[in-house]
């Protein structure tokens, strides 16, 4: 729920508008409320890096063919700035995990009934629930379906806690299959695969050996049921859709060899299109190449070299990896304590992303960008509570008992 000023709603680009959401309100009224506390940290581990990335962004525009269009997206920058600073910030002063996973298992529950809504009532084929494109619903659930089956296998919860989080995990597994977005389907084993490895290496008990064991029935059974579904999608796919990205993906490597700070962000659409050459008219066919606009190149990765240069690129991949990175670290930092479901269920989730953006470009829409944000600010802040920990031994480091 938002409004977007001096919006393009038809601009095929990863912002359309200077988009004001009630969530971003919100948001800074809890800012506001934050920032008044004597400890309140403005540039939290990993920040610099961001913030480089923002710096290189706004660098870019001076290729930009509309500014204005630039802007949509770093307001967008800004705000999830702020909104990781009051993530932070929240989460090293209450020390509470269990409610973010409560709070996003209920986006799960209500974004799961409107897919049934959709696919069951309306008739659709790839339901979508509460987002745009139901690309960006699979990398949603994608990166947080591994952190609910690490807290499955990790922690000892009571049986009405255990019931509900299964059921959360069942549903992030329907909802991918409902997707049927390749990717997300391709790395969605793979992050279960981490997280069960990590989760019998960090301790094997019975218990945890007859989860793993129910898990892998259903997903026999679930697999059977869903295989005609997700080999229809694969096999059928059509020819031009893998034409199609190969094509993004020439455009946007001459763009991104073109500039060293890229072609402006925001500006995608404006300079694959006519009159600009970067696109290979003749190879798409286009008899009026003026009447096109071409969509978004599929990998991230790529529009981001496009969009900011390869200087850009890398200021992106280093932002990304330092988190990754982290992670692993905070995995040995909790290796002995019941927190360490979640750098396993992270560093899972964090795999399938990253995998899945070479595939699709989604990471920058708007809400999957909130979550792998906060997914950030809990690893940022572990390391932070982990310091506090190491330094007064007396205290927990979580304000919970599992």
């Amino acid at each position: 729920m938002g409004i977007a000023f001096f919006g393009e709603p038809y601009y095929k680009g990863t912002s359309r508008g200077f988009e004001v959401a009630l969530f971003d309100l919100v948001n800074l009224g809890i800012f506001m409320t934050l920032v008044s506390k004597k400890h309140f940290i403005y540039f939290p581990p990993g920040s610099i890096l961001y913030l480089i990335y923002c710096l290189l962004s706004v660098i870019s525009l001076i290729n930009a063919d509309s500014r204005l269009i630039s802007g949509y997206e770093l307001l967008k920058m800004v705000l999830m700035y702020l909104f990781f600073l009051v993530a932070y910030n929240h989460i090293i002063h209450f020390k509470h995990l269990k409610i973010i996973l409560y709070s996003l298992a209920i986006v799960l529950i209500l974004n799961f009934i409107s897919m049934i809504n959709q696919k069951y009532i309306q008739g659709y084929y790839q339901p979508s629930g509460l987002f745009d494109h139901r690309n960006c619903a699979a990398m949603f659930v994608n990166l947080l379906a591994p952190i609910f089956l690490s807290y499955l296998l990790n922690c000892n919860l009571k049986r009405k806690e255990f019931v509900f989080f299964l059921s959360i995990f069942t549903i992030c597994t329907i909802s991918i299959v409902f997707a049927l977005s390749r990717g997300a389907i391709f790395f969605f084993p793979i992050s279960c695969a981490i997280v069960t490895f990590l989760s019998l290496l960090h301790k094997i008990t019975t218990r945890k050996l007859i989860v793993i064991m129910g898990f892998f029935v259903l997903a026999i059974m679930g697999t059977i049921k869903a295989a005609p579904m997700i080999i229809d999608r694969f096999e059928n796919a059509p020819e031009s859709s893998g034409n199609t990205r190969i094509e993004l993906a020439k455009t946007a490597l001459k763009m991104a060899n073109d500039r060293f700070f890229g072609v402006g962000l925001n500006n995608w659409s404006i300079k694959a299109s006519w009159p600009y050459t970067y696109t290979d008219y003749e190879a798409w066919g286009f008899r009026n190449p003026e009447t096109h606009k071409l969509g978004i190149v599929e990998t991230a990765y790529l529009l981001v070299a496009a969009e900011c240069g390869w200087i850009g690129l890398l200021s992106f991949l280093l932002w990304l990896g330092y988190y990754y990175i982290q992670n692993i670290l905070n995995f040995f930092y909790y290796r002995k304590t019941t927190g360490n479901y979640m750098p396993i269920g992270i560093l899972a989730g964090l795999t399938a992303i990253y995998g899945q953006t070479t595939l699709e470009w989604v990471i920058k829409q708007r809400i999957n960008f909130y979550e792998l944000i906060l997914i950030f600010a809990i690893v940022a802040a572990m390391k932070h509570i982990y310091g506090d920990y190491k330094k007064s031994q007396k205290r927990e480091m979580f304000n919970e008992t599992s």
